[in-house]
């Protein structure tokens, strides 16, 4: 009889938690599973209200009314010092931390994401004292905020979807062969968030292929919506491509070429899908030509014509992949 019990206690069990990891899917393509981690957007919105305190040096008996101050009305006493204390942890102990660039708050992105999918286990410290927190902050994120989140990640997927589907078959083997690199076997996860730091979207490997995805961000709207997916997912192709820039350049030299495999990819990414519209005889711009980034920053400009003097030959076939880096790191050294 216990055994019977226990049996049956660990299939409930079991079910249940891959119900509650399953509930965060939205939609899987080709190659992407979209998701909607309530988790992961609720540490995302805090995170950026946080850095609103942090930069305008808000008193820290106010924080909660400068971070909620759209709800701050409905809120009682006790509501407004729990949710104050919210944000003096989240100001001092998370916003010296990039979302990107610190492992440790990648791997923390991750275990917010899975939801009980798998065996993740928190590594350090704050992770573990983030995590409660972030338990105090649900029960108000649920009331105040994520319904329309929710929807508006819902809207944005239900919006570009199609073009997602329609554009990832020919896009994605072309970015393939273009960066001699294939993507892994295991779909790369695309979490729909209220925020993706300043940039509106950035992509990370650490347990998975992951992609932070702000369906708010005004940039990632119309055209540039499937664009920024597919510039995102290109950065797990372009290790090869970095390599071989990096390779070319002598020690004193590597300071001016750390962006260019990053501007090379924006450019790819655009001509790649300028290419797919032109066939349909559409016109697009890509990303970096409605941000302007070759007037704002003088090394993109640099890298742009470098790409159009030799990387569109590589990409039509014409000269190799070395022949062609080489020349665009040759040209980067004497023109940037």
């Amino acid at each position: 009889m216990k055994a019977n019990f226990t049996a049956t206690a660990m299939l409930i069990l079991f079910v249940s938690v891959s119900a509650f990891g399953k509930k965060t899917e939205l939609f899987e393509s080709k190659y992407f599973i979209f998701q909607n981690s309530k988790q992961l957007n609720a540490h995302l919105y805090l995170y950026n209200r946080a850095l609103g305190c942090k930069f305008t040096k808000k008193p820290n008996d106010s924080l909660a009314y400068y971070s909620f101050r759209d709800k701050y009305a409905g809120l009682n006493a006790n509501e407004v010092l729990e949710l104050n204390s919210i944000m003096l942890y989240y100001r001092d102990s998370l916003t010296s931390k990039d979302l990107l660039f610190d492992n440790t708050m990648s791997d923390f992105s991750d275990y917010l994401s899975d939801e009980g999918r798998s065996k993740f286990k928190l590594k350090v410290k704050w992770q573990a004292e983030a995590f409660e927190v972030l338990k105090k902050f649900q029960p108000y994120f649920t009331k105040l905020y994520w319904p329309v989140i929710d929807s508006t990640n819902k809207a944005w997927l239900n919006t570009y979807k199609d073009q997602i589907i329609k554009m990832e078959t020919t896009i994605i083997p072309e970015l393939e062969r273009i960066y001699q690199t294939k993507l892994p076997a295991e779909k790369v996860r695309v979490d729909l968030t209220c925020y993706a730091t300043w940039a509106g979207a950035y992509s990370f490997k650490n347990a998975f292929e992951h992609i932070i995805y702000s369906t708010a961000n005004k940039a990632n709207q119309g055209d540039l919506a499937a664009e920024v997916v597919f510039h995102e997912a290109s950065h797990f192709l372009v290790d090869k491509l970095s390599d071989q820039i990096f390779l070319f350049a002598k020690d004193k030299e590597v300071k001016k070429l750390v962006n260019v495999w990053h501007n090379v990819l924006f450019y790819t990414t655009g001509y790649v899908v300028e290419k797919h519209y032109k066939s349909q005889w559409k016109k697009f711009e890509p990303y970096y030509v409605q941000m302007k980034f070759e007037e704002k920053f003088p090394d993109f400009k640099v890298t742009v014509a470098g790409c159009k003097l030799y990387w569109n030959d590589y990409m039509e076939g014409k000269i190799a992949f070395d022949e062609a880096l080489k020349k665009i790191v040759d040209f980067q050294l004497e023109k940037g």
